[in-house]
């Protein structure tokens, strides 16, 4: 990969094939991770998704669900307690928020995917406007974050242990993704 760099009001980089997908694959794992437990959506064209009335209404009127308890360490990570003290609270924040915090993470990501299949495998460079820039940075703060957690990095003392590993400790080529989705952020952000 090669730095990112701006192109007039574009973000341009371009990725090897190889890049495209892993970061594509990994995108991808992330977003079906964050579907688990949430609610399939209507098919396109039935009577709930083509009146947009219709569907204002029923998130008007549907109180929502109750999600259910996140298992899984990343989902931990990023879905935090905002109420640790306070069962109650973090109930009801999870109740009234945790959709729409998972459906854009979920749009995040597919901004992101779209702009990696229009590369054609890296044929071409990914190209981000203004507008997808803070999709691009959220979805790589989520992978990230997600490959951190598995890895076990809690800290500055656990990163330090990790890059200690040996090139045949499976965890080395995850600690070597992670610090790659480190130098696509970082990167991104200096072309802003």
């Amino acid at each position: 990969m090669k730095k990112f760099k701006r192109r007039g009001r574009l973000l341009q980089c371009r990725f090897s094939e190889y890049e495209v997908k892993l970061l594509d694959s990994l995108v991808d794992q992330l977003s079906e991770l964050i579907r688990v437990g949430m609610p399939e959506p209507a098919a396109p064209g039935t009577p709930a998704t083509a009146d947009p009335f219709a569907l204002w209404e029923r998130d008007l009127t549907a109180e929502p669900a109750d999600p259910e308890p996140l298992e899984d360490p990343v989902l931990q990570r990023l879905f935090p307690n905002a109420y640790p003290h306070d069962p109650e609270a973090a109930h009801d924040f999870r109740r009234f928020t945790e959709h729409d915090q998972r459906t854009r993470k979920l749009a995040d990501a597919d901004v992101v995917r779209d702009h990696l299949a229009a590369t054609e495998g890296g044929r071409y460079p990914v190209q981000i406007d203004e507008t997808a820039t803070q999709a691009w940075l959220r979805t790589l703060t989520a992978v990230r974050l997600a490959v951190a957690t598995r890895l076990g990095v809690t800290d500055a003392d656990s990163l330090d242990e990790l890059a200690q590993l040996r090139d045949d400790d499976p965890r080395s080529y995850l600690l070597s993704v992670y610090e790659w989705l480190g130098y696509c952020q970082e990167s991104l952000l200096e072309a802003l």
